[in-house]
């Protein structure tokens, strides 16, 4: 009931694992992403894992192929909604991607971020078919081994894979490039500003690169941030909070 209510984003050191980790964080990260914006997309979401719970519960107990059936049907109709939506949502980030790291990298790399479906199956029909046909292997894996659940998302830096060849300050602009993207995807569909919580993560970058980030950042935007510098390149008055042994002070 909350998702969407209060849009923020999050920007954290950890956010590199986004490039570098298990697809599952990327899932969750978009998944998390659209929800927010999409009643639909959530109500898919939540129907297709309860009914890949249950196919793959009755794959544990040899269940027969009627039974299966059941919850194939349900499976393949949230699939095709949940493919075209991540679809067209990666479509839409990418390019706010794209703009935001050629600002703050200053044009240096072009870079793409790209949809890696688990397999290219767009139609409800052929995703009811995919399991049909795959339903003795699965017994035997006694599990469902393809679908949106085993989904995933791409960097690249100059057409390479950005987990490779990206340096910790490119992936760095990467990650931040995404949650930008993420705050204008909330921006567009919710009409609300987000909240950004920025907790010390321009550490790695150079003074230069700090300053494109801020100045990138929606003027309007409330932020809450941390560091042991002062922000430099949004044109906005900071409220600027020191603390020194354990104690808030405002300063002037």
């Amino acid at each position: 009931d909350v998702i969407g209510r209060f849009p923020t984003v999050a920007f954290s050191s950890q956010d590199q694992q986004l490039i570098r980790g298990s697809p599952g964080g990327r899932r969750r990260w978009l998944d998390l992403t659209l929800a927010a914006t999409d009643p639909a997309y959530l109500t898919a979401l939540q129907g297709y894992h309860a009914a890949l719970a249950g196919r793959n519960a009755l794959l544990k107990r040899e269940g027969t192929d009627a039974q299966l059936g059941a919850f194939e049907q349900p499976l393949a109709r949230h699939a095709a909604g949940l493919v075209a939506s991540r679809r067209q949502g990666l479509d839409a980030l990418a390019r706010e991607v794209t703009a935001a790291y050629a600002v703050m990298a200053d044009g240096a790399e072009p870079v793409a971020l790209e949809y890696a479906p688990d397999l290219a199956e767009r139609e409800e029909a052929a995703w009811l078919s995919r399991w049909q046909r795959d339903r003795a292997r699965d017994r035997q894996l006694r599990a469902t081994a393809t679908g949106p659940h085993r989904d995933d998302f791409t960097f690249a830096l100059s057409g390479r894979p950005a987990a490779v060849v990206g340096s910790e300050g490119q992936q760095r602009c990467l990650v931040l490039a995404l949650r930008l993207a993420q705050a204008a995807w909330f921006r567009r569909h919710l009409g609300a500003e987000p909240v950004l919580l920025a907790d010390d993560v321009l550490g790695d970058l150079d003074p230069e690169r700090r300053a494109r980030f801020w100045s990138v950042v929606s003027p309007s935007a409330q932020v809450l941030a941390t560091g042991t510098s002062l922000p430099v390149g949004r044109d906005v008055a900071w409220q600027v909070w020191r603390v020194e042994q354990g104690k808030f002070r405002l300063m002037a």
